[in-house]
């Protein structure tokens, strides 16, 4: 069990990496739902997850 400054630096190098995955995470949550748009309205030219979407 670490103590001392070796808990400090545990704690600083697992709070960097958390930071790190959380806003890599965001990106692909972004690009996934921009993807996720592949179907457009004839009418309106919006982009739309499915045809369901547009029937509602």
């Amino acid at each position: 069990m670490a103590r001392g400054q070796q808990k400090i630096q545990s704690q600083q190098k697992n709070a960097k990496a958390a930071a790190a995955e959380k806003k890599g995470a965001a990106a692909d949550q972004k690009t996934a739902a921009k993807a996720a748009l592949v179907h457009t309205c004839p009418v309106c030219r919006v982009s739309i997850c499915g045809w369901y979407c547009m029937c509602l």
